[in-house]
């Protein structure tokens, strides 16, 4: 998966879909330090900030592609 870094949320990775344009479904990804990844939806982070609801996901780091 392709993801490019944002300052949102205190910094997050947001996901590379086809199309140009940000839609608010792309999910948004942070890490732990033993590189466990969590999402949120686009759309959630930009209304409720650092309060977004933060869902568990199977991914490491290593399967992502960093731009």
């Amino acid at each position: 998966m392709v993801v490019s870094f944002s300052t949102l949320a205190n910094g997050v990775f947001i996901e590379v879909l086809a199309a140009m344009e940000r839609s608010g479904k792309e999910r948004c990804f942070r890490f732990d330090k033993a590189g466990n990844a969590e999402y949120a939806v686009l759309k959630d982070i930009e209304l409720n900030g650092n309060h977004a609801r933060w869902f568990g996901h199977s991914y490491k780091a290593k399967d992502f592609i960093f731009c």
